[in-house]
């Protein structure tokens, strides 16, 4: 074979290794908006509460935060096509679980729907890693690289985008089941195509994995959200409660301690230390904790309130998170210019200034209302999840970028999870005494606004020092 056959031969990988990345990061992420909108429609024709609702998100996303840590060390030993396969028949199965529970009713409807957001969840939690991984891998030049996780990045926002469209037409013509279908046929796709085509790779020099931080780290995420959900639904100082934010606590403690022992560890504690990875890290969180909650309670308003169809409110959803993908290539060329963390601290700042915006919604408001207003905090999104995985990574030494990659992930995918927990028990409270959806849904969005400026002021301290 000649050198300009073997030169066409590893472009049409490159290719199809970055398609299926792309692909795999679309995956994972239409289920999480798919679902919010489809969460007054399950809510009406199971009888589940905003807690059991809650628990359908957070069903999802809790495994995929708790699997991310140790899928690069998987993928590094074990191969990462291999990890990609086994996340695609994981997302494969837990949809299939997830499509049957809408052939149920009521509890038994609900419960077999939160494991197949649990299935569905862990392997997005492998996929997600993987897909970047890939990418790396397939191209070793920085700079060509760059632009090809940019492109990894709009798939992520596309999928956001497009999860609720697919639902609205769908649940306009069948059950709420449906809505998990067209995920469970693109993974089968890409996983026929992956297990056809897709070159493996693996790096295991040096590399085993951490149980010990890896247990640790999933008991203190699920423990500490299943206390926060019950701690809202039965009382804080109910049993359930106490038992679950006691339980995260400790998990956390014996974390950090088997961590900082640990011989290749899983997260290494001491990149805390560094002010602007620190800053980035409960960025991520933040980021995430707000607009995923508030995707949540937009759901919930927009359905409730307003009593919108699931396809309207993903139209307007579709304010967010397209104009997100739109903005994302111009904050780019940005972050090549400017400091990571300054640009972040500019979108936690917009955000904020975003969710005081959106209190200007009433349950009467229309359609051209909601739509500036979504579109200001699909800007803000824009320039805080492009910059707040490369302002993590810029922190630190080149040797730790990967680690300092996973850890802001499990920040971000932690926040994603604690936002709908956290933000649905405000607004049941407020809601039980006594205020209506509207005025429960400002309240929410407040909170947001005032964690988004601590953030961004968090970012703007850091900047100024490292100028």
């Amino acid at each position: 074979m000649t050198a300009a056959a073997i030169t066409q031969e590893n472009r049409k990988t490159v290719a199809l290794t970055i398609a299926l990345a792309v692909l795999g990061v679309f995956v994972t992420y239409v289920p999480i908006t798919s679902v919010s909108v489809s969460l007054t429609t399950i809510g009406a024709q199971t009888g589940a509460s905003t807690a059991d609702l809650q628990w359908v998100t957070d069903g999802y996303i809790i495994p995929m935060a708790a699997m991310i840590l140790s899928a690069g060390v998987f993928g590094d030993l074990h191969g990462r096509r291999r990890v990609y396969l086994i996340g695609m028949a994981l997302t494969v199965l837990g949809a299939t679980v997830a499509a049957l529970a809408g052939t149920l009713d009521g509890a038994d409807a609900i419960h077999l729907l939160w494991a197949g957001q649990a299935i569905t969840g862990a392997g997005a939690g492998l996929l997600l890693p993987t897909t970047l991984a890939l990418i790396a891998h397939a191209v070793p030049n920085l700079r060509d690289r760059a632009r090809f996780v940019a492109m990894w990045a709009t798939g992520l926002v596309l999928g956001l985008a497009v999860g609720p469209l697919l639902s609205g037409v769908i649940l306009q013509h069948a059950g709420w089941g449906w809505v998990f279908v067209p995920t469970a046929l693109l993974a089968l796709l890409a996983g026929a195509v992956a297990a056809l085509r897709l070159p493996e790779s693996k790096s295991p020099e040096g590399r085993h994995l951490d149980w010990p931080g890896q247990i640790t780290a999933t008991i203190a995420i699920a423990a500490s959200i299943f206390g926060v959900i019950e701690g809202g639904q039965s009382g804080w100082g109910s049993p359930q409660a106490l038992i679950g934010l006691i339980a995260g606590g400790v998990a956390l403690v014996v974390f950090i301690a088997v961590e900082l022992r640990s011989t290749s560890p899983i997260l290494n504690v001491a990149l805390f230390r560094i002010p602007a990875f620190s800053a980035s890290g409960f960025s991520a969180l933040i980021a995430l904790f707000a607009l995923v909650g508030t995707i949540f309670l937009l759901s919930l308003f927009f359905g409730g309130a307003q009593q919108l169809s699931p396809l309207d409110i993903g139209v307007r959803l579709l304010f967010i998170n397209g104009v997100t993908a739109l903005v994302n290539p111009f904050v780019g060329r940005l972050l090549a210019r400017f400091q990571p963390i300054a640009v972040l601290a500019f979108g936690l700042a917009l955000g904020a200034f975003a969710m005081v915006l959106l209190t200007g919604m009433e349950a009467d408001t229309g359609f051209g209302g909601a739509a500036w207003r979504l579109s200001v905090l699909g800007v803000a999104d824009a320039f805080m999840l492009s910059a707040v995985a490369v302002s993590a990574i810029h922190a630190v030494p080149h040797r730790l970028a990967g680690m300092a990659a996973a850890a802001n992930t499990v920040l971000r995918q932690y926040g994603g999870a604690l936002g709908p927990a956290v933000l649905g028990v405000i607004l049941t409270s407020r809601i039980a005494g006594g205020a209506d959806m509207a005025s429960a849904l400002h309240t929410a969005l407040i909170v947001n606004a005032v964690l988004l400026l601590l953030a961004a002021v968090a970012c703007t301290v850091t900047a100024r020092r490292a100028a």
